[in-house]
């Protein structure tokens, strides 16, 4: 360095240390008085330490833009450039803070913001971009400096704001420095209440006294998500939706609230009650104990039913009547209008269900004046209430409401996640949404025994016909060539499914609350992608325009608001939206896109020409595959199976040949590839590949040639349907080379968690590549899913539940479990625990036999009792069964078995100690058996098993937790547990399933 730059340093060194002299003197005597926490090195030292640092740096490196804002606030309204505020500070002193004056000097000086009334007319322009931006709060960077302030912190309370200082003491939040910003700020901000507020603050509070890493990496959490909440302008609400006090959601009455009146609402709304403000609603109010989901529905259908729609000319009142003349004329629906007093006159009493649909929907919140808001609740709320009340005194049996999902509050930006499943309490965002919870709250308080209120929380709805955001989008979609392929999660429903929902909700008679929705979950680009489709209008999603969508939400204004709204995420859990039953979805989300575009379908199912399914090995058709074909049949396609029909594999010779039957009974043509199980064997993959090929240009010639019609069609299959790595690898190569298109069903994927390294390297890279070429990825349990969607690139990823379940034919089962366990050597007083699986390292069998073997030690009279016996065949059959005689354990290696079902009629306990799974259908079958189980915690079993209450689980590896929950599942709750497993497992029925692949093989 020369000379010059060495004296330029020191003269910069020597100013800046000037500067920081100056400032301390000043500030060492403005300095507030603190009391230390005894051994919290961080607390008391280096935090104080480092906002006395970083605070110096921001006032030195920031002081052009606090003088140019300081210019821009004289400039925009002459005066004052700062103002204080008088606010409480550490163990209850008050401070002064310092800020640049964003309001008028007119503006009352110690009133929150958000309780001024009409804050808007306060705030100057300069203003409103300096609260946006949080640059207002830029000169407490001199209040941190000078120890009155922390960089984080509890945001210092107003010295009047009572309520929050109290909530604050009792939570022990009161005796830290407050911040320019804390954990409460990064959570909401504004839009908290303060209990919320409160309790946040709380928790920073007793992570910082606790000192150690855990204060640091949340002061440092905190940082970084301030830095992200201003970007986006987070949190701060102007007006009456800010933290509010907990005098929420009550009305004020006016001398002619609740009258009737003579004029149409509109105009008589100036008299109805008067909106003052929300807050938190309690956990009792949310009506947990009545969802529809924990009902059993048992409806006739035949029953003949009169309805009362009240609200002339709506969309779903004139659909529903539609609806019920098309496929229910036992109902007789009656509609009323509800525009002006005449409706207080009519007669309800000759109904049986009252139907409420008058409403308004669709708030521009941002612009909507008092007069509007008050028209809501006019409408949405009174008008509702009125309505129950007089359907009671009528002595109507049940009233329904249409609430809304908007109770929940606004959907959660771009790539953040809003689920409601059933522990969210509502939290309305608005006017509108508050005005249907109060509503909602209100007709759900009047029900009883005599008098059911069903109320229904719905998501978009939609339709031919509809309005809201459906027709926006479609109006989109008819313009654009592309679109952002940005992946969001949105609950929609359908009008069809919404109005067969209900029909049997009325003819069931019954109340509660109720989450109807489509049976999956659509997103922007899909909706689109859709729309485009029934229009015959291709239209291409890229990715490359999806940072255009991160910087359009982050924006400030109408432009966020639409982006957020456009390609936010909120959706129901599905748990919420299935009744058993109550069966309500007729209406895939592809065969509604259709009807909302007014395409006709040219066939019954719409669908036409040959599938192909292929698998590895023949058992995989067997055991898995004949439920679709059978699908596959019904919706009008032609199904050929390619597969190694070979001995050698899981089937038998026997069984093979009873497969062949049935497929040659299902008109099924069969081909035989010789695939090899052993992947790295690239001859054998090289072979099946030709042979493969074969079929698809329809060269190959069928097991069954007297079917065979197909030769020298070439490319004649309208998609590839593929089972297990090899077979899924070999059929996606095959179908890529020749333009088929493919779905792959992932039974597994065992290259991740729990598999030898060998098949991670060999497995993984090899269906990343392929994932590519795949147009959809049906994976089986919610883990692969999650997995598959951040780490694989298919064209679609959906999840099924399985392969589903045919629980009606395991409960048609005879109970003759005597004469089973007869034909087993097993007696009254033994134990039958039982395991269905192939006898291989996988399978982890000898886990269970060493834990028997425990028990044995411990408790010899026991383990004579137990009597462990496996369903299958395998390499390791004479290695088990010489442990268990070392281990004085009872084995009984049954073989392969066609009488499973019975075996689980026969059995105490089900056992699967697997190491890797996909979703077992042995599982599922013990449980559609009625049996508790004890199986490893993997993933697959943990979709299928709750822990305590349908069984126990355990470590794969674990020997003592294999014995605790055999032990466990001896004593008195073995019952319950099967009982609980029975209920669960009829959400993997075999007709759940059959509507989701129906909805992928209509695609």
């Amino acid at each position: 360095m020369s000379e010059k730059k060495w004296k330029k340093s020191i003269i910069a060194a020597a100013a800046l240390g000037g500067i920081y002299a100056a400032l301390s003197a000043v500030a060492d005597k403005q300095e507030e008085g603190t009391k230390a926490c005894p051994g919290n090195v961080y607390m008391n030292k280096v935090k104080p330490a480092l906002d006395r640092f970083l605070s110096f740096g921001g006032l030195v490196l920031l002081s052009p833009v606090l003088a140019g804002t300081a210019l821009a606030v004289f400039l925009d309204e002459p005066g004052p450039v700062l103002f204080t505020q008088k606010r409480v500070g550490k163990n209850g002193n008050y401070i002064l803070i310092h800020k640049f004056r964003t309001m008028k000097r007119n503006t009352p000086h110690d009133v929150p913001t958000h309780l001024l009334k009409d804050p808007e007319q306060y705030i100057t322009k300069v203003g409103r971009i300096l609260r946006k931006t949080s640059l207002d709060e830029l000169p407490q960077l001199w209040d941190i400096f000078r120890g009155s302030m922390s960089i984080i912190g509890p945001r210092p309370a107003l010295w009047n704001q009572e309520d929050l200082i109290a909530e604050r003491e009792q939570q022990g939040a009161n005796d830290i420095l407050p911040g320019l910003t804390g954990l409460a700020q990064v959570r909401g901000r504004d839009a908290l209440l303060i209990p919320q507020k409160a309790a946040l603050d709380g928790q920073y509070a007793r992570t910082l006294k606790k000192g150690g890493l855990a204060a640091v990496l949340m002061d440092v959490k905190c940082f970084i998500a301030t830095v992200v909440s201003v970007v986006k302008g987070e949190g701060v609400v102007e007006g009456g939706t800010g933290t509010v006090s907990e005098t929420a959601g009550r009305f004020q009455e006016s001398s002619t609230a609740g009258k009737a009146s003579e004029k149409p609402l509109r105009k008589n709304m100036k008299k109805t009650k008067t909106y003052r403000e929300f807050s938190g609603i309690r956990p009792e109010e949310a009506g947990f104990e009545d969802y529809g989901f924990r009902k059993k529905f048992c409806i006739d259908l035949r029953v003949e039913k009169k309805v009362l729609i009240t609200g002339a000319h709506s969309y779903i009142g004139e659909s529903l009547e539609k609806w019920g003349r098309q496929h229910y004329p036992n109902l007789t629906i009656h509609t009323i209008d509800m525009t002006n007093s005449a409706w207080q006159e009519y007669d309800f009493s000759s109904y049986d269900t009252v139907f409420h649909v008058a409403g308004i929907a669709h708030a521009d919140v941002g612009r909507a004046s008092e007069e509007e808001k008050q028209m809501y609740y006019a409408v949405n709320t009174d008008l509702a209430l009125d309505t129950a009340r007089k359907a009671r005194e009528c002595g109507v049996w049940q009233f329904i409401f249409m609430s809304s999902m908007i109770v929940y509050g606004e959907s959660s930006p771009c790539k953040k996640q809003k689920i409601i499943d059933e522990e969210t309490i509502p939290a309305p965002a608005n006017f509108y949404g508050d005005s249907k919870w109060q509503a909602d709250k209100g007709i759900r308080a009047m029900g009883d025994e005599k008098f059911r209120t069903a109320v229904l929380r719905p998501p978009m709805i939609y339709g031919k016909g509809s309005k809201g955001n459906y027709p926006v989008l479609a109006k989109l979609a008819g313009k654009l060539p592309v679109f952002p392929s940005v992946q969001n999660c949105r609950s929609m429903l359908h009008i069809d499914n919404l109005c067969e929902f209900l029909c049997r909700l009325i003819l069931s008679g019954e109340g509660g609350v109720y989450f109807p929705q489509n049976a999956r979950y659509a997103g922007t680009s899909e909706l689109v992608k859709a729309i485009g489709a029934a229009r015959e209008k291709k239209i291409r999603t890229l990715g490359v325009l999806n940072p255009a969508v991160s910087v359009a939400s982050c924006m400030p204004g109408r432009i966020g608001r639409l982006a957020n709204k456009a390609y936010g995420n909120m959706v129901y859990d599905h748990r919420l939206s299935h009744y058993e039953g109550l069966e309500y979805q007729v209406v895939s989300l592809e065969e509604s896109i259709r009807r909302t575009e007014g395409i006709k379908q040219t066939s019954s199912t719409g669908c036409s020409g040959t599938v192909l399914m292929t698998a590895s090995v023949a058992s995989m058709i067997d055991q898995f595959n004949l439920p679709n074909i059978r699908l596959l049949k019904e919706m009008g396609y032609e199904v050929d199976v390619a597969t190694n029909f070979h001995q050698g594999n899981t089937c038998t010779g026997e069984k093979i040949q009873v497969l062949l039957e049935q497929l040659e009974e299902m008109e099924v043509d069969c081909y035989q590839i010789d695939f090899d199980r052993n992947a790295t064997d690239l001859r054998a993959g090289v072979r099946a590949f030709r042979q493969f090929e074969e079929v698809v240009c329809g060269r190959a010639v069928p097991i069954n040639p007297s079917r065979h019609s197909h030769v020298g069609n070439g490319n004649r299959y309208a998609f590839v349907h593929a089972h297990s790595p090899i077979g899924g690898a070999v059929g996606r190569l095959a179908a890529r080379k020749h333009g088929i298109k493919t779905i792959y069903t992932a039974h597994g994927f065992h290259f991740y968690e729990g598999a030898p390294v060998k098949n991670w390297l060999l497995y993984y890279p090899v269906e990343k590549l392929l994932s590519r070429i795949t147009d959809v990825l049906i994976t089986i349990n919610r883990e692969d899913y999650q997995r598959a969607v951040k780490k694989l690139h298919a064209g679609k990823t959906v999840y099924v539940p399985g392969v589903g379940i045919d629980t009606e034919k395991f409960g048609s089962v005879p109970a003759d479990s005597y004469k089973k366990r007869k034909e087993l050597g097993l007696g009254p007083e033994e134990v039958f625990l039982l395991s269905v699986g192939e006898l291989n390292e996988n399978k982890n069998h000898r886990t269970v036999i060493e834990a028997l073997g425990r028990i044995s030690r411990s408790n010899r009279a026991l383990a004579d009792r137990l009597h462990y016996c496996i369903a299958g065949k395998g390499p390791l059959e004479g290695e088990l069964l010489k442990l268990a005689e070392e281990l004085q354990v009872n084995l009984h290696l049954l073989g392969f078995r066609d009488d499973v079902p019975q075996l689980l009629q026969a059995a105490d306990i089900f056992v699967l100690p697997s190491r890797r799974e996909g979703l077992p259908l042995a599982l599922m079958e013990a449980m559609a058996g009625g049996l508790p189980v004890a199986c490893s915690r993997i993933r697959g079993n943990t979709d299928l098993i709750d822990e305590g209450k349908g069984g126990c689980l355990f470590e794969p590896r674990d020997i003592n937790g294999v014995a605790e929950s055999i032990e466990k599942l001896m004593g008195e709750e073995r019952k319950k547990f099967g009982t609980y497993n029975l209920q669960k497992i009829k959400e993997y029925d075999l007709k759940i399933v059959e509507k989701q692949l129906a909805d992928v093989y209509r695609r």
